[in-house]
């Protein structure tokens, strides 16, 4: 009887745990926070990159009705100060500050600041390194997931003369691949997965998200190049909601940037609203609002005509994960050359994320009058055999060749790899027009490559820019 009565103890233990347990389950479900759906969402580097296309975020945002959100990549930490001694780290809490006060002038309050290091280079892989990229994107790709935008704005990832910050090309580097990334749900899979504990610190709870369209835009010296490649838009038209020129809007939103004036009291003179428009000519001048705004479409996964409006075939609601498509296997040559760097870099990027108007872009560079231009060519040799072959330089009469001759002899192992470095030297002159410096190879008696950079002479390139 004891024996019988201590089973029965048993089964109703285990019964109530069972019933606890059971009780305990509870189901999660997934309700997206509408606080941070984007219609927009912008991808830069530093604070005040958004100058470049405010007067097209002031028209979506009051006008459109668009919600909009911006990522900045570093806090601008390692830039001048034109307002005090602020430096380093310190500078970077103050252009975050005003990084926020300035777009919530737009009517934007969803502002995110990543860890990536500012970094003053024209050579994109120099930021993509310092950053680190890794990091950083997938900060990116959290940040699509938590907005969901149905746009994406970001620089130009390609080296154009006039575009000379390695930290804006590595902004539009990251921002496509998050676009291909984010709705992937094998990729940081540990932002998708749902949280296990009420104070969770590992999982993330957040879902795929498949943003629509890709728009790059660039303050490149001359952005003709970008005509016919989007939609543009003038900042001269008049806001119907606030009865002043997209422009003056723009313009307005400048004012928190003291530590990037570039002329003394102009940040005073746009908060008092005294002389607005010659305000705007001389910031302008100094590359701030181009106008009109000329974006490129990068990507489109609907349809949607090239220079048709940004939101043109844009329908709410989520759309599959559209990844690109793999390039074909390209054929190895016995002997391949090609322009190594930024250049040979782009090359690879533009065929991986499938961007194919990008890759009509020729390799440009701007650089101050008298720097040395160093410009690198990969030779790959295929064969079990080594071989030599002779690289010549030509340059215009007024630029010069660093190298003893304007004739290398190179000999490349069997197997093996050669990265030769060709310095050449710009004139002490500034030259709107562009220079080709053009790179041949030969092996004997037979061409096997013929390459050409641009390079323009301007002294407008900052000092800590140089390549």
């Amino acid at each position: 009887m004891r024996i019988h009565r201590l089973r029965n103890s048993k089964f109703l233990f285990l019964f109530v745990l069972l019933c606890g347990i059971a009780g305990s389950a509870r189901a999660q479900v997934f309700v997206p926070d509408e606080r941070f759906k984007t219609d927009i969402l912008l991808v830069v580097a530093h604070p005040d990159d958004e100058t470049v296309v405010s007067s097209y975020l002031a028209r979506a945002s009051f006008d459109q009705h668009k919600r909009i959100a911006v990522v900045y990549s570093t806090r601008g930490d390692s830039g001048a100060n034109a307002a005090g001694r602020e430096h380093a780290r310190a500078l970077g809490l103050v252009r975050e500050s005003e990084g926020r006060r300035a777009v919530s002038s737009l009517g934007i309050t969803n502002v995110w600041f990543l860890d990536g290091r500012d970094t003053a280079s024209q050579n994109v892989l120099v930021s993509l390194a310092a950053w680190p990229a890794a990091s950083v994107v997938e900060q990116i790709v959290r940040v699509f997931r938590l907005t969901r935008p149905e746009i994406v704005l970001t620089w130009l990832p390609a080296s154009v003369a006039g575009e000379n910050h390695g930290d804006h090309q590595a902004a539009g580097v990251l921002a496509t691949q998050a676009f291909d990334l984010a709705g992937d749900p094998s990729v940081f899979a540990w932002q998708l997965a749902a949280p296990i504990r009420e104070y969770e610190n590992a999982l993330e709870g957040l879902r795929p998200w498949q943003a629509k369209k890709l728009y790059y835009f660039t303050d490149a010296f001359d952005t003709g190049f970008f005509h016919g490649r989007g939609p543009e838009y003038s900042g001269r038209e008049i806001s119907p909601a606030r009865k002043i020129s997209y422009l003056e809007l723009a313009t307005r939103s400048a004012a928190p940037y003291y530590t990037q004036s570039p002329g003394p009291n102009l940040n005073r003179r746009i908060e008092a609203g005294e002389g607005v428009d010659s305000v705007t000519t001389k910031l302008q001048q100094a590359g701030y609002f181009p106008d009109p705004v000329r974006l490129w479409l990068g990507k489109s996964l609907v349809p949607s005509a090239p220079t048709a409006d940004v939101f043109e075939g844009v329908r709410a609601g989520p759309i599959p994960f559209t990844p690109p498509k793999r390039p074909a296997p390209e054929v190895a040559f016995e002997l391949e050359i090609s322009l190594g760097g930024v250049w040979g870099f782009y090359r690879e990027f533009w065929r991986a994320h499938e961007l194919p108007s990008l890759r009509l872009l020729r390799p440009e560079i701007a650089v101050r009058p008298g720097d040395t231009l160093t410009i690198p060519v990969v030779i790959r040799n295929n064969d079990s055999q080594s071989t030599k072959l002779r690289l010549t330089v030509s340059v215009p009469d007024t630029w010069k060749i660093k190298a003893p001759s304007p004739n290398l002899q190179v000999s490349v192992p069997g197997d093996g790899e050669v990265t030769v470095s060709l310095p050449v030297i710009a004139p002490a002159k500034e030259n709107p027009n562009f220079a080709e410096i053009r790179i041949i190879a030969t092996r004997g008696e037979r061409f096997t490559f013929q390459g050409s950079v641009f390079a323009q002479v301007n002294s407008w390139v900052a000092e800590q820019l140089n390549w």
